[in-house]
């Protein structure tokens, strides 16, 4: 803004000029005398009572051009600290409009800057520039958080904290001072206690400060839930489907988004941007190709990262583009087609990194569907293949004898799980007791490892059954068994049957609720999220620490002061300037100097 260093009174409209309102509130400051408006109203001026509504007409050469309220703010009383006058008339926009213009072409006004009424409450000392950023942020805040913190650092919690400092670095000023004026009156021990106590105290404030300055909350200030996946994958499905409405432009033709699409969706007491991305697939459009980095670019920096996989479409070429990535959802659509869980085994999902997994179908604006799903991956590390047990040269490989064996599944029905061995039991095939199929097999697989009989190193194959099916899992050794290793849930999210338990039901409630459960975990330590806050705090820190190490090295108390003065002026930074007057002040109303 343009800072205006006239003195004219200043007259805008307080309450927005964008739709008509039942009542709008203007507002005049800078003005000398309250008399000096009498012509503009009916109410006699005289009589005015500070701080109390009158009802008055808004008048101008016999003319009435309104009906409202009047409330007088006395000068060092008001938010700018100057005389302020505040009208409450009817709020429609030609009213508005036809008020201001009679108060600047015949009262001597002009019209006010934006921020200007709190430009001037700065300059008259009646807010600090840490409450004006604390007010731009409660009057901007697109979260329960910022609206919080806006109103912590104007008045509240935090401002507290900041005054507290403010106090601490003051007594710690005042010790060095006494240290050099009075030391001979109070003696050297006691000075160089109150000196280090002061410090104590300044150092654990500013830590606890520090500690909400931890960690990146670039995500948190404007929080972006980002849908990535391949063409066809049904990002702008899910994207209308979270919006409630059709936004994106839904086609089998592929390619359809061709840039980002965004929108801000409201989930409890927080505003969210909601992006659609290009679908990102191997492309010689250079038009497409700007969206697909743009896209890229977008999920780099986004709060919560929805990765959408048609098993039908995808290959492990294109999932190995989002290796480096961490998702916090993998959504595998299409899932109401009849072969679909054969479709999904096919796929390699083991280089995907992701929270939570789910199939899910957008068969409808109201809602779709979302369910479990177990997505299979390699067994332990992410290998090719490996043996099972100890690496070494007596553990047997885990190979079949042919392609078409069976399940990797032990028949639990009659043998139990497959389990380690102890030493002191036989290998996995018992020549007495015969094959590992047997009940006293079962009884003995207690502790160990599975390896191969010294006398029969074949290797380990399950039984083969006739109404085995192997359509969704496959012979021991290289490809898919048990959960998605990179997914930290082992769980699917939700039931399968009865005997499961898990959210599952319409895609939007249970998005929305693992979206919102992430941010109030992001949140939980009350993050302070202005930046330059946080960069002026981890200054002061700093240099607390260095003064910290140093301090019993500095002998000459006029260095002592020098180094208290650079943390005082990174502190003036936060909080505003720090005056001799106010460490005077400090020092006798702590001290009884003259006694």
């Amino acid at each position: 803004m343009n800072f205006y260093t006239d003195d004219k009174t200043i007259i805008a409209c307080s309450t927005g000029t964008q739709s008509n309102t039942a009542i709008a509130v203007l507002r005049l400051s800078g003005f000398k005398n309250l008399i000096d408006l009498q012509k503009f109203f009916s109410f006699d001026l005289s009589k005015t009572i500070n701080r109390k509504s009158h009802l008055t007409n808004i008048i101008f050469e016999d003319k009435i051009f309104d009906n409202g309220l009047l409330v007088f703010f006395p000068e060092g009383g008001s938010y700018t600290g100057e005389n302020v006058l505040e009208l409450s008339i009817h709020g429609n926009q030609l009213n508005i409009q036809r008020i201001l213009e009679l108060f600047v072409n015949h009262g001597d006004c002009r019209s006010a800057a934006p921020g200007e009424f709190t430009y001037r409450a700065l300059k008259n000392k009646k807010l600090s520039l840490s409450q004006v950023e604390g007010l731009d942020m409660l009057l901007n805040a697109n979260s329960s958080l910022m609206l919080s913190q806006g109103l912590d650092i104007l008045q509240g919690d935090l401002h507290a904290q900041y005054l507290a400092l403010y106090d601490a670095y003051l007594k710690l000023k005042a010790a060095v001072e006494i240290s050099i004026d009075f030391s001979e009156d109070v003696g050297v021990e006691e000075t160089q206690k109150l000196f280090q106590d002061s410090f104590a105290k300044f150092f654990k404030l500013i830590s606890s400060l520090k500690t909400r300055t931890e960690g990146n909350i670039s995500s948190l200030l404007s929080p972006e839930i980002v849908l990535v996946g391949q063409t066809n994958a049904g990002k702008s499905s899910l994207f209308n489907i979270l919006l409630k409405h059709d936004r994106s432009i839904v086609s089998n033709i592929a390619g359809t988004t061709r840039d980002y699409v965004s929108e801000v969706i409201h989930i409890d007491g927080t505003n969210f941007k909601l992006v659609d991305t290009a679908g990102i697939r191997e492309s010689s459009d250079v038009i497409e190709n700007i969206g697909i980095d743009r896209a890229m670019n977008i999920l780099s920096r986004s709060f919560y990262k929805i990765l959408i996989v048609n098993p039908y479409e995808t290959n492990a070429q294109y999932l190995a583009k989002f290796t480096d990535v961490d998702f916090d959802f993998l959504v595998v659509s299409h899932s109401d087609k009849s072969d679909f869980d054969s479709q999904v085994s096919t796929v390699d999902f083991s280089k995907i990194k992701t929270k939570n997994i789910a199939k899910a179908n957008f068969n409808s604006l109201e809602g779709g569907s979302i369910g479990p799903l177990t997505i299979l991956g390699p067994m332990g590390p992410l290998m090719d293949s490996g043996s099972i047990g100890p690496d070494s040269k007596t553990a047997g490989p885990i190979e079949p004898n042919s392609k078409n064996l069976g399940p990797i599944e032990p028949d639990f029905a009659k043998t139990g799980p497959i389990e380690p061995v102890e030493k002191s039991v036989s290998p996995m095939k018992n020549e007495k007791e015969g094959s590992a199929d047997s009940k006293n097999s079962a009884q003995i697989l207690k502790s160990g490892s599975i390896e191969p009989s010294s006398k029969n190193p074949a290797p380990i194959e399950p039984k083969l059954e006739k109404s085995s099916s192997n359509s969704q899992s496959g012979p021991i050794g290289p490809g898919p068994v048990g959960p998605h290793p990179n997914s930290e849930k082992v769980a699917p999210i939700g039931p399968k049957n009865e005997n499961q338990s898990g959210p599952t039901g319409p895609i939007e409630p249970v998005l929305k609720s693992h979206i919102i459960k992430k941010f109030d975990i992001s949140t939980a330590n009350n993050p302070i999220l202005l930046e330059r806050h946080r960069d002026v705090i981890n200054k002061i820190y700093s240099k607390s620490i260095e003064f910290s190490s140093n301090i019993n090295e500095i002998d000459d108390v006029a260095i002592l002061s020098s180094e208290v003065n650079i943390l005082g002026h990174s502190l003036t930074e936060l909080i505003g300037i720090v005056s001799p007057d106010d460490v005077l002040n400090s020092i006798f109303a702590n001290f009884c100097i003259g006694k």
